[in-house]
């Protein structure tokens, strides 16, 4: 079994897949994402005035009427957390990042990726960047919570989370 820590440096672009991009806030700058406009670390449109993290609650909203969509709940926030990095720590995103690889590539079960992930980062380890040291970079994704939330359709919905984490797997290669 591969170690976290050994995943991420077997792989480079886990190490820092995020760090592309344009540079949109400055250390410090706090700024209100306005809906309407296009995710300023994704790139994804909002969907009916919901931006990205709306989009994200209504489809963790849906996984309580869909076991078959539950059972991709990590799946659907690595995804969404790989693409949204600005609020994690490198290590935090490394180890994501290698997990999310561990369960696609390996079928490592969920279970024991976050027992591992709880032994990491357990105690006062940070996992979350202070929101001085947050900054937000532009990435374009071939596909978003955009392509995955789509409103009043949750039927499919687990295969679209599997789709879009097969999309960020290949762009992480």
């Amino acid at each position: 079994m591969l170690s976290s820590e050994r995943l991420a440096a077997e792989r480079p672009s886990c190490t820092r897949p995020w760090r592309s991009g344009t540079l949109l806030a400055d250390a410090g700058e706090e700024r209100m994402v306005d809906s309407r406009e296009p995710c300023p670390e994704c790139g994804a449109p909002a969907v009916d005035g919901l931006g990205c993290w709306e989009q994200l609650g209504a489809l963790l909203a849906w996984e309580g009427d869909d076991p078959e969509l539950r059972a991709e709940h990590f799946l659907t926030v690595a995804a969404y957390n790989l693409q949204h990095p600005a609020q994690f720590t490198d290590a935090a995103l490394g180890g994501l990042c290698a997990a999310f690889i561990e369960r696609l590539d390996r079928g490592v079960a969920t279970v024991e990726l976050r027992r591992r992930a709880a032994r990491q980062f357990d105690g006062p380890t940070r996992v979350l960047r202070k929101p001085s040291e947050r900054r937000p970079v532009l990435r374009r994704w071939r596909m978003t919570i955009a392509d995955v939330y789509l409103p009043e359709q949750p039927a499919g919905a687990a295969d679209r989370v599997r789709a879009w984490a097969a999309a960020i797997r290949a762009e992480l290669s």
